[in-house]
């Protein structure tokens, strides 16, 4: 488990910096204009020895005192970007914890129910739920919030900025919502593959009780699979979160990292294009280590789940 941990950990290091390498591609515009010095159109030629210097530059001041940089504020992008994570972090977590642990319950449910008139409470609707776009499903709730408040049928709900309890809870269940979904599927596929087993005829012909054969044997045993789907819920959950916090205007780390990746709406200067890096890197390098603790916490549930995983014998 440790060997596949670090490999884990280097594969991180690796993407992390390419992702560094391609964030400091030069980015300023060759700006061509007529005889008058009207504008005509800009020009972009990639320089290879710029591109060093835009990395050299960019470590030298990473080890001086200046580190990343400054905002606006005169604050360290870096502690300004884990403030940011932290708001964020009140949603992500959450969000994960209920996403899976209501999947899985909804898997259960439908895989118990799969040759039953409750079908359609259990498979059904997870299908449908993983069909409906998620965004469509997020539009409609806020709109259904809005029009609610506007009536007068419920006063007083705060439904965008940051801050307030319910903007928090109405944004986990949106973030929750499609991956639970998902986790469900996962449990139900899990569970349908360990029904064949050998071991389950056993406890059957015995006598075992449907209700421990299944939470106790099956269950457990599917579990190991249901992890292997970890990182996909992650990524699922981290890319919903920039379309939330933008929709509810929730100033959190996705909603600034948008704000710092937005180029010029016009061409007028030379470095119309230039983003702040800096803030970039911080915000990148966050969201990247959340997704290497996920793929660690799920590399160290399937090798205590899963024999094969801790390489003992089958």
């Amino acid at each position: 488990m440790g060997v596949k941990i670090l490999k884990l950990v280097g594969v991180w290091v690796l993407a992390f910096s390419l992702l560094l390498i391609f964030l400091l591609v030069p980015r300023t515009m060759d700006i061509q204009s007529n005889e008058v010095g009207a504008f005509v159109s800009p020009g972009y030629t990639y320089s290879f020895a710029v591109h060093w210097d835009n990395i050299q530059l960019f470590f030298t001041q990473l080890m001086s005192e200046e580190g990343l940089g400054m905002d606006r504020y005169n604050q360290p992008l870096l502690g300004h970007a884990w403030e940011m994570m932290q708001r964020s972090l009140w949603l992500i977590v959450p969000a994960l914890v209920l996403s899976f642990f209501v999947g899985i319950a909804k898997g259960v449910f439908d895989f118990s129910t799969r040759n039953s008139r409750k079908k359609t409470l259990g498979l059904h609707t997870t299908w449908l739920g993983l069909s409906i776009p998620d965004l469509f499903v997020i539009v409609a709730l806020q709109m259904g919030f809005m029009y609610l408040n506007v009536k007068g049928i419920v006063t007083g709900l705060s439904l965008y900025g940051y801050g307030s309890v319910e903007i928090i809870i109405v944004n986990i269940f949106y973030l929750s919502l499609f991956p639970a979904f998902y986790i469900a599927k996962a449990t139900y596929n899990a569970l349908s593959a360990e029904q064949g087993q050998d071991y389950i005829r056993t406890a059957k012909g015995k006598g075992i009780a449907h209700f421990k054969i299944l939470y106790i044997h099956m269950l457990k045993n599917g579990l190991a699979h249901v992890f292997l789907h970890t990182n996909t819920m992650v990524l699922y959950v981290l890319s919903n979160l920039f379309v939330v916090e933008f929709l509810t205007q929730y100033r959190g780390a996705a909603y600034y990292f948008k704000k710092h990746t937005e180029a010029a709406q016009r061409i007028i200067t030379n470095d119309a294009l230039v983003v702040d890096v800096g803030a970039v890197v911080a915000f990148t390098f966050f969201f990247t280590v959340l997704i290497l603790i996920s793929s660690i916490i799920s590399q160290i549930a399937r090798s205590l789940l899963m024999p094969i995983e801790r390489g003992d014998e089958a």
